[in-house]
C-alpha cells in the first residue's frame, strides 16, 4: 500500500513538473540590480509602455544593493534589452525603452539598473520627451543624408582633383575633412558618439576609394 502511494505522489510530481515546464517555455528569466527596489515584492508587475510584460520574482539583497529576479512572459520576451532603462513606481518594475537601442537580453540576463541622475530621470518621463528625442533623431539623419550628397559632389571632382597635382588634392581633402569634424563635434555634443563614429568611418572609407 505504501510502495502504491508513494509511485502515485511520484507520478503527480512528474506530472507537475511537465506542466510547469510547458507553462513556462519560452519565457526568459533575469537579474536586474538596483542600488534600492523600493519595497518591491515576488508577484509584482514588470510593465513595459502601460503594458504588463512579467513578473518579479524574487527579491534579495546582494552586497548592498537589490537583486530583482523578474520572469518575462513568452509574448514580451523581446521587451527588455541590454539599455533598457528601470525604475520602481508603486510596486511596479518599470521598463523604458525609448531611448534604448540594444538587443534583446538572453535567458539568465544579469542587468544593473543605471542610477546616475539622468538615467533616473529619463526612466521616469522619457515618454515626456520622446518628440524632442525624435527632432533630434531626424536632425541627425539629415546631416547624414547632407553629407552622403557631399561626398557624392566630392568623389565626381576627385579626378579633377588628381590632375591638378597632390597638393590640390590634398587642399580638397583637408577642408573637407575639417567639415567632417566639425559635425562629429556637433554629434558629440549632442551625446550622439556612434554617430559620430559612424561619420568618421564613412569619410574614411571614402577617402581610401579617393586615393586609389
Amino acid at each position: 500500500m505504501l510502495r502504491k502511494l508513494l509511485a502515485l505522489i511520484a507520478i503527480a510530481v512528474v506530472v507537475w513538473l511537465g506542466a510547469r515546464y510547458f507553462v513556462h517555455r519560452g519565457e526568459v528569466k533575469a537579474t536586474v540590480v538596483f542600488h534600492d527596489a523600493h519595497g518591491l515584492r515576488k508577484g509584482d508587475p514588470v510593465v513595459e509602455n502601460g503594458q504588463t510584460i512579467g513578473r518579479v520574482t524574487s527579491v534579495t539583497p546582494l552586497e548592498g544593493d537589490d537583486a530583482v529576479g523578474i520572469r518575462l512572459d513568452r509574448a514580451h520576451r523581446r521587451e527588455v534589452v541590454t539599455d533598457s532603462l528601470f525604475s520602481v513606481e508603486n510596486h511596479r518594475l518599470v521598463v523604458t525603452n525609448t531611448v534604448a537601442i540594444g538587443n534583446p537580453i538572453e535567458d539568465g540576463a544579469v542587468l544593473r539598473a543605471k542610477a546616475d541622475r539622468l538615467s533616473r530621470w529619463l526612466a521616469r518621463h522619457a515618454d515626456s520627451v520622446q518628440p524632442l528625442l525624435e527632432k533630434v533623431k531626424r536632425a541627425a539623419d539629415r546631416k547624414f543624408d547632407s553629407f552622403d550628397a557631399e561626398l557624392a559632389a566630392a568623389t565626381a571632382q576627385v579626378p579633377q582633383w588628381k590632375r591638378d597635382g597632390q597638393k590640390a588634392f590634398d587642399q580638397h581633402v583637408g577642408e573637407l575633412r575639417k567639415h567632417v569634424k566639425t559635425m562629429e563635434d556637433d554629434l558629440e555634443r549632442s551625446d550622439k558618439v556612434a554617430e559620430a563614429k559612424r561619420l568618421q568611418e564613412k569619410f574614411e572609407h571614402w577617402l581610401q576609394e579617393a586615393r586609389r
